[in-house]
C-alpha cells in the first residue's frame, strides 16, 4: 500500500465504500424530512441497492481491508491457528463493518415496515402518526458507523479515493 501503485489500488478499492459512505448520509438525511411518504420511497430505493445486500456488502468492505479471513483455502482463518494476526486496524474494522450491516439491515426493515403504515395511514385505514425512533437511530448510527470506519483510511488513499468517487 505504501508505492504510488499501491495507494491507487487501495483507493479504487474505497471508492464503493465511499458511495455506501454518501447514500448512507442521504438516508439519514431523508428520513427526518417532514414528508415522509416520498422520503421512505427515496430511501428504500437507496437501500434496495444491490451494494446493501448482505454479501455484497461484506465483499465490498473485504476487497478494500485486508481482509482477515483469506480466499485462500490454505491460508483461511490461519491466524486461529497461531498463524497470521489480524492488526488492530483491522479488528476495529471488521467490527465496524458488522455494525453498520447490523444497522442497515434494521434501517432496511423499519424503511419497509413505515412504507406499510404510512400507507394505512393515507387510506385512512389507521390514525396517527408514524412512530419513528427506531428510524432515526438505525440511520444515524449506520451513517456514523461509516464516518469511523473511513476514519480508519490513511489520508491519502481516502483524498485519492475521494477524488476517484466524484470524478466517477
Amino acid at each position: 500500500p505504501g508505492s504510488p501503485k499501491g495507494r491507487e489500488a487501495y483507493a479504487k478499492l474505497l471508492v464503493p465504500i465511499l458511495g455506501i459512505q454518501r447514500d448512507l448520509d442521504t438516508v439519514n438525511e431523508l428520513v427526518r424530512q417532514d414528508e415522509k411518504t416520498a422520503a421512505l420511497s427515496k430511501a428504500d430505493a437507496i437501500l434496495s441497492k444491490p451494494e446493501f445486500q448482505k454479501i455484497t456488502f461484506k465483499k465490498t468492505f473485504n476487497a478494500f481491508a485486508d481482509n482477515i479471513y483469506y480466499s485462500d483455502p490454505d491460508r483461511a482463518n490461519a491466524y486461529l491457528g497461531g498463524g497470521a494476526v489480524p492488526k488492530n486496524e483491522q479488528s476495529i474494522a471488521y467490527l465496524l463493518r458488522n455494525d453498520i450491516l447490523t444497522n442497515v439491515e434494521s434501517l432496511q426493515a423499519e424503511v419497509t415496515y413505515l412504507i406499510k403504515e404510512q400507507k394505512k395511514i393515507t387510506n385512512g385505514e389507521e390514525t396517527g402518526l408514524l412512530e419513528t425512533e427506531d428510524l432515526y437511530e438505525y440511520a444515524k448510527t449506520a451513517s456514523l458507523g461509516m464516518k469511523k470506519y473511513v476514519e480508519l483510511v490513511p489520508p491519502t488513499e481516502l483524498e485519492l479515493g475521494r477524488k476517484y468517487l466524484t470524478s466517477s
